[in-house]
């Protein structure tokens, strides 16, 4: 009975994964799994309410919040300039090298987004890096993975990243050799996307070719060089001072004012303050949704009835040891996260984490280490991440021409990175 179950119940995560790769809304289709596998695997409609969709949609509600406070604080560094003066001044640095600068752009918004977080905050730089490159005559299918993959290569360690997965993956801590790895896989991440460029330029000639108009921001005036630590500060404050992640945004946030206080009066600082926590929200509202949904699948996956009738069925498939799990995720982790794949943990990849959890073979550093590098590629690989769509359509390319430069770089990430995690966290 317990395997025809679990057949029913991979039939539906199937027809889900199908569904959300076609374009259908990951927020309806996973909510939708959640109320059917309870239902398929015997689950009452007390439970399912109560149980599944009450206690699942509230598991991850502190998640939400840490979204909020950096999503907040990526505003300020916008609204006050820092992040535009950022990385106008390193790519002067590069001078009229388009290699060079394509390399700077990856490497600056890596850096900027170890603690940036949200759509809005992509697009802000997104709409000052990417006309510099393409002005160069670095071609968009170049530019706009350069600009994603450095999105991606920050995210290893960023703080809202870690803070949200932490309910994912309990037990974690930023620090240790964990934080090392991490730090490490994120260089690796820049160091493929530098090697996409050397290669793609390389091969199109770039100095023949003639440079792409694009919308540039205006150019607002510089802050002072020592504003240049605040992106970085809330990272320096986690592993030195062992603050915790909200009150770190929170005095990040005051010291981005006061380090620009002669921008604006005291009201125009309190005007500012109020104004930047407002324009986070529409940066969050899908992955807040996403959250909440995938605390159901989680639950749900977690109950007795489900995890007993789905074992049988994904036991030989899922790895057990942390040599198969390197091996899982360096041979999967690159292509089964591309169009929201099965191993994108927001995502139908909830159900498959919800599993190897309740196996207990891993230990979770290691799970959420390897994890990782496929959870930072869909987050700047994958077509249908929000800031990936919105870079490719500023650059006007197609979703073909994002991936055929981008794709094999990533996955090739992904597997050094698993190799890497392997070494360092599991022998």
């Amino acid at each position: 009975m317990d395997m025809l179950t679990g057949i029913a119940l991979l039939l539906a995560f199937l027809v889900v994964v199908v569904a959300i790769i076609r374009g259908q809304s990951p927020i309806i289709m996973l909510l939708i799994l959640a109320i059917v596998w309870a239902a398929l695997a015997g689950i009452g409609i007390n439970d399912i309410q109560s149980k599944v969709l009450q206690a699942g949609g509230v598991t991850f509600a502190s998640a939400v919040i840490i979204i909020v406070f950096g999503a907040w604080f990526a505003q300020v560094l916008i609204q006050t300039g820092i992040a535009e003066s950022v990385i106008r001044s390193a790519v002067e640095l590069a001078g009229d090298r388009p290699m060079v600068s394509a390399m700077v752009v990856t490497l600056v918004t890596a850096i900027l987004f170890t603690s940036m977080y949200g759509v809005g905050a992509a697009i802000a730089i997104g709409v000052i890096a990417l006309p510099i490159m393409m002005s160069q005559g670095i071609p968009p299918r170049l530019a706009a993975p350069a600009f994603t993959m450095g999105i991606g290569a920050g995210t290893m360690v960023n703080l809202v990243q870690f803070g949200t997965f932490q309910k994912l993956f309990p037990g974690i801590e930023y620090g240790g050799k964990e934080l090392a790895y991490w730090t490490v896989g994120g260089c690796v991440y820049v160091l493929c996307a530098w090697l996409m460029t050397a290669i793609v330029l390389k091969r199109s000639g770039v100095r023949q070719m003639a440079s792409v108009d694009a919308a540039a921001a205006p150019v607002r005036k510089r802050t002072p060089y020592y504003t240049y630590i605040v992106p970085i500060f809330p990272v320096l404050m986690i592993i030195f001072a062992k603050w915790e992640i909200i009150p770190t945004f929170l005095l990040s946030i005051v010291l981005a004012l006061a380090l620009t206080w002669k921008d604006r009066s005291l009201q125009g600082h309190v005007n500012l303050f109020n104004k930047t926590f407002f324009d986070a929200f529409p940066d969050i509202a899908t992955i807040a949704a996403l959250w909440t949904i995938c605390g159901m699948i989680i639950v749900c996956g977690q109950m007795p009835q489900v995890s007993a009738a789905l074992k049988p069925i994904f036991g030989p498939i899922l790895p057990h040891t942390p040599l198969q799990a390197a091996v899982f995720f360096g041979l999967l982790g690159g292509i089964c996260s591309i169009y929201r794949g099965p191993l994108v943990v927001i995502g139908t990849g909830a159900a498959v984490l919800a599993l190897v959890l309740a196996n207990k073979d891993l230990p979770v550093p290691l799970l959420y280490s390897l994890w990782l590098a496929p959870t930072v590629m869909q987050g700047s690989v994958d077509p249908t991440n929000s800031w990936t769509l919105w870079t490719i359509g500023y650059t006007k390319i197609s979703h073909g021409e994002f991936l055929k430069t981008a794709l094999p770089f990533g996955c090739l990430m992904v597997a050094i990175n698993s190799t890497i995690a392997y070494l360092m966290l599991a022998t």
